[in-house]
């Protein structure tokens, strides 16, 4: 092998590195869900469902998941899936949907992104979206596919078909936290969804911190929301 085809295979091998995704198909992380740092308030699930054709381009499938336990379920009861279509290259949204059950609250909606024209389509309502749109659980993918430094900001290209604008997420600091999956080194990002809606509306500020490592996975998240405050800590976990 002379130098030159090496030079090029080095530099094939930095830039599918550079863009190599940190989570993968099979990816399962199940969450216990906290509320107001006493009662056990329900169960939450992050999972790649895995790689499929979507309008010709290949797509991450995500699913998330949500649901009150049995003490919530007799006052405030919750049942929430919410999908996303992730190009696997620009990790632009090419759907999304949500079916949100929370107390009287009811939303069932599907969007269709067109990240090539930059329009997303909810209902009968056509928007012009940014580059690279991406509905909000794409967009906490995509950040995960980040260099997250301390002290700076990073920022994701957002919209629902209602809303349309570049949002934040604050690198904040690096903590050792315990949860039930274990002990993990972390980052703690805070980002900015004051547009959010349903019983994750943030009323007050949302933390997540996700492990000082290249997979960025999420270990615990807090947040002041609509019905008090949770905590969601990370129980177990499967990588691929």
């Amino acid at each position: 092998m002379n130098k030159k085809t090496i030079i090029i295979l080095a530099t094939v091998l930095t830039v599918i590195s550079a863009y190599a995704a940190p989570f993968k198909t099979g990816e399962n992380l199940e969450f216990t869900i906290s509320w107001n740092e006493l009662v056990k308030a329900g169960t939450a699930s992050l999972k790649v469902q895995g790689v499929k054709m979507f309008n010709g381009h290949k797509v991450y499938h995500i699913v998330s998941t949500a649901q009150s336990g049995e003490y919530l379920d007799s006052f405030f009861y919750v049942r929430d899936r919410i999908e996303c279509y992730i190009d696997t290259e620009t990790y632009a949204t090419w759907k999304a949907e949500k079916h949100l059950v929370e107390g009287d609250y009811r939303n069932d909606e599907v969007i269709y992104y067109d990240p090539e024209e930059r329009t997303a389509v909810r209902g009968t309502n056509v928007m012009r979206a940014l580059p690279n749109a991406m509905d909000a659980l794409t967009g906490f993918y995509y950040v995960r596919t980040l260099d997250l430094n301390v002290g700076e900001n990073v920022s994701v290209n957002f919209c629902d078909g209602k809303i349309n604008k570049e949002l934040t997420v604050k690198v904040l600091k690096k903590e050792t936290v315990e949860v039930p999956a274990g002990t993990f080194d972390t980052i703690k990002i805070e980002p900015i969804m004051d547009e959010t809606e349903g019983i994750f509306k943030a009323e007050g500020r949302i933390w997540i911190w996700v492990t000082d490592d290249a997979k960025k996975m999420p270990v615990m998240l807090k947040s002041k929301i609509v019905i008090g405050d949770f905590v969601v800590e990370l129980e177990e976990y499967t990588l691929s």
